[in-house]
């Protein structure tokens, strides 16, 4: 278990809106206090720090009159305040912090000295720029190292300070929210409680009478305003849920002094949810949600009412495509010939599984038979003609031959793709799998080692503290791989279902093999290792080789990864190489080495190495052509080698209709195209649990 050292740590924090301060009601000037969100709990985004609540939430009195600072740019970058701060650079204070649950929230006070920085703030939130400027957390804590997300990051166990220093671009996503309107009667908030007063009267008055008006709170009629609204809606599941998102939102837009309707923005705010929730369940295509979107803009609306519009979309939608008959009220969906069941019989034609319940369904006979039985376009013309089939689409939606037969290939191909072996590729990746969001530079840190402890004479001295540790930073962003596909008019006339197995077979192993080569090529061009700048496989890294493979050779690098130091400590980290990686030219030896069992007479001519590598971890590349470069790794579990990100987790190749046929047509230009993309990116971890040797001559 790591102990914990004395740190200064750092996040960002929110300034959410203005309050109303009574010492400036008189004068009518306001944005000298504002509600902040001084930290989140959870992981940073600068992926650091770890912020936990249990230790937050006990430092909350060390919050109570915190300062706040506005540092030079220089006391900003250095980590130690080496540069010292000024009471002159204080420009205001901290005040009754609260857990909120998802973090601390506090009134920050700014000092009337500090007038730029009211008028900054004020003047960002009217003119729409709420986030140009946040709030940096700093807390003097004892610190401890933890996993979490597969990465090593600092997380406070107790802290002993706190400071907080305004600045124009937070790690964590600090921004202003909201600002309030100027209080211009101290007497206000009493005029807001009996506003929420006059609205649960009108909207409940059976709760109404429940309460007692005297020492009832503000929140406390919000919260039965937003559930009077969310019954008014039909809400009925997740209700719970529901309202407590309607609560949140109301507080945000309810204005001090405003002019607003408070019930009509909770009904409205629980109807826009609605609309989003049942939307969605619908299953409706893109175009109609839009359009029903457009159609309740701004208006508060029943699940009843909702619930006909949708079904009202859906049968005009079916009476375009004349895929059947309508069932039920809501959740509608379609009878015999419905998108679902010609979407079966078209995966079954391709051998891709279906669910038991789809199993009856009899497959297409042939590629042309799928496409006349979908589009009803017998002569496969690629076009409607007046007296062809009632099914042929009068224009593109999701039940067309293009959308079938795509959702068909991409099943088989994600289905071949997960079949298909990696290269390689997870014995060198490992659990070091990330998320990413964007498209933005990413960043991946490994810390350092501690050394041995101190001997400790608790009866003459403290605990001393332990050394800093350093860490080392890699950063990349996400690359895109991608290409089109095309299903000719031609292959559909002659039915040439060999010639479309052939195309989605062969998309599967391309994907692999491009993943794999992106991350292979690292070690095989010797790229270099962003934590210091060298390359991975370098003198000063002792993980380069020149011998060929042998037994003295595989075991010298052997013997190399196991003495690699722990960062900062200097111990042996006693890595052992799990996995061999050469060309085909040096499959022979490489066999032999780890088969190879003389019966010796002494001990000198054993072979130390045999057995050494399971048959899983031999790789023969076919991405080395260097005939006598090979490499050894370590096990990705004891020690990264290679991150690997993808894009919203999607690690399978995914697959669209590329183009967009005119009303009426099947094709363009007697063609439909296929859009493949695949998004990821890789970068090394680790030198230290790699290994190569470059033979020369």
């Amino acid at each position: 278990m790591t102990m914990p050292s004395v740190e200064t740590m750092r996040a960002a924090a929110k300034i959410m809106s203005v309050v109303n301060d009574p010492a400036d009601a008189a004068s009518g000037v306001t944005g000298y206090k504002w509600r902040v969100q001084v930290v989140e709990y959870g992981l940073g985004k600068d992926g650091r720090i770890n912020w936990p609540q249990a230790p937050l939430v006990a430092a909350l009195p060390l919050y109570d009159g915190a300062r706040v600072f506005a540092l030079a740019e220089s006391q900003h970058q250095s980590g130690q305040k080496q540069f010292g701060k000024s009471v002159r650079e204080i420009v205001g204070w901290l005040k009754d912090p609260v857990d909120t649950g998802t973090g601390i929230e506090a009134d920050f006070y700014i000092l009337k000295s500090a007038q730029w920085l009211r008028d900054a703030l004020v003047d960002s939130h009217e003119r729409g720029n709420p986030t140009l400027l946040g709030l940096s957390h700093d807390v003097t804590a004892r610190a401890t190292t933890k996993m979490v997300g597969g990465k090593k990051v600092k997380e406070p166990v107790t802290i002993t300070g706190v400071e907080v220093d305004v600045v124009y671009a937070p790690t964590n996503n600090g921004q202003f929210l909201r600002m309030a309107a100027a209080a211009a009667d101290p007497n206000e908030e009493t005029q807001m409680k009996e506003k929420l007063l006059a609205a649960l009267q009108k909207a409940r008055p059976d709760e109404f009478a429940k309460i007692n008006q005297e020492t009832v709170t503000e929140d406390e009629l919000i919260a039965l305003l937003a559930a009077a609204a969310v019954k008014d809606a039909g809400a009925t599941d997740n209700a719970e849920a529901l309202t407590a998102a309607v609560v949140a939102g109301l507080k945000k837009v309810i204005v001090i002094g405003g002019q607003s309707d408070e019930l009509r923005q909770v009904k409205l705010m629980a109807a826009n949810m609605l609309l989003d929730r049942e939307l969605l369940a619908s299953k409706l295509p893109e175009v109609a949600q839009v359009k029903l979107r457009k159609r309740f803009a701004d208006q508060v609306i029943t699940a009843e009412q909702l619930t006909a519009a949708i079904k009202e979309e859906k049968e005009m939608i079916d009476a375009l495509t004349g895929s059947g008959n309508l069932t039920g009220a809501g959740g509608v969906r379609v009878v015999r010939d419905s998108q679902e069941k010609l979407q079966a019989a078209c995966d079954r034609l391709f051998a891709v599984p279906v669910s038991d319940a789809l199993k009856d369904i009899v497959p297409f006979k042939s590629l042309r038979a799928a496409y006349v039985e979908i589009t009803g376009d017998t002569e496969v013309r690629g076009y409607a003609e007046p007296g062809q089939s009632q099914r042929l689409v009068a224009a593109y939606g999701t039940a067309t031959f293009a959308f079938v037969l795509g959702n068909t290939l991409y099943r088989r191909m994600v289905a071949d793709y997960k079949e298909i072996g990696d290269y390689g590729v997870s014995r060198i990746v490992g659990p070091n799998i990330r998320n990413a969001r964007d498209f933005r530079t990413m960043e991946s840190v490994r810390i350092g080692y501690y050394g041995d402890l101190p001997d400790v004479a608790t009866e003459q001295e403290a605990f001393p503290e332990l050394a800093e540790l350093s860490d080392e930073k890699i950063e990349y962003a996400l690359n895109q791989k991608g290409g089109l596909i095309t299903i000719t008019r031609k292959m559909i006339i002659n039915d040439d279902m060999r010639a479309v197995q052939k195309i989605i077979s062969r998309l599967p192993r391309a994907a692999r093999r491009t993943l794999a080569k992106r991350c292979w090529n690292k070690f095989i061009a010797n790229a270099n290792y962003k934590g210091d700048d060298v390359a991975v496989f370098h003198a000063d890294h002792g993980n380069l080789g020149s011998t060929a493979y042998g037994i003295t050779s595989a075991l010298a690098a052997k013997t190399a990864m196991a003495q690699q130091t722990e960062p900062d400590s200097g111990e042996r980290l006693m890595l052992r190489p799990v996995t061999v990686v050469y060309p085909s030219e040096l499959f022979g030896i490489v066999k032999n080495v780890n088969e190879f069992r003389p019966q010796a007479v002494t001990i000198d001519n054993g072979n130390s190495m045999f057995g050494f590598f399971q048959p899983a971890g031999m790789i023969e590349l076919p991405f080395m052509t260097d005939a006598t470069d090979w490499m050894m790794f370590a096990d990705p579990n004891e020690c990264e080698i290679l991150e690997l990100a993808f894009l919203n987790g999607q690690q399978e190749p995914e697959m669209f209709v590329a183009d967009q046929p005119a009303v009426g047509q099947m094709f363009t230009n007697d063609r439909i195209q296929y859009k493949m993309r695949h998004e990821y990116e890789c970068e090394i971890a680790d030198f230290r649990g790699a290994y190569k040797a470059v033979v020369v001559g």
